[in-house]
């Protein structure tokens, strides 16, 4: 009788080397996903210049003039981007800069939309926390190996 093995497998690719690859290919992937959701975010914060909130007894308050987060928010996502490329690029500048980008993005989800739309900023900052913890707890080890 005659066994053959597996040509290849998910252990043999460079990606899954160890246990910090697939956090650092996350936290790259999701760098350029949120960076993109923020650009559209500021895209339309730009273009609405308002935001509508309505509360329990159906009353309505208005947050206005909120284009210069916009403009911050577009900024920021745009930045998001360039950091994830670099991440998966393999980049030890970009880690550095996708924590602080990350850390930003986290941070500047509590002015102005935590209030309007907690779920989304919720998610938003789970997804900023997650890409900080994969480059600040795995990064170093791949960076060493290079």
């Amino acid at each position: 009788m005659q066994t053959s093995e597996p040509t290849s497998s998910y252990g043999d690719s460079p990606i899954y080397r160890d246990k910090g690859s697939g956090w650092i290919m996350y936290a790259g992937v999701m760098l350029c996903l949120v960076g993109l959701l923020n650009t559209f975010q500021g895209l339309l914060l730009i273009a609405e210049d308002e935001i509508y909130v309505t509360g329990p007894a159906e009353t309505v308050v208005v947050i206005g003039d909120v284009a210069t987060w916009g403009w911050v928010i577009l900024i920021l996502g745009i930045l998001e981007i360039a950091a994830g490329g670099g991440v998966l690029a393999g980049n030890q500048l970009a880690r550095w800069f996708g924590i602080f980008v990350a850390s930003v993005a986290l941070l500047a989800q509590f002015p102005v939309f935590f209030g309007a739309y907690p779920i989304w900023s919720f998610t938003v900052v789970i997804l900023c926390a997650l890409v900080i913890y994969g480059l600040a707890a795995y990064g170093a080890k791949h960076d060493a190996e290079a």
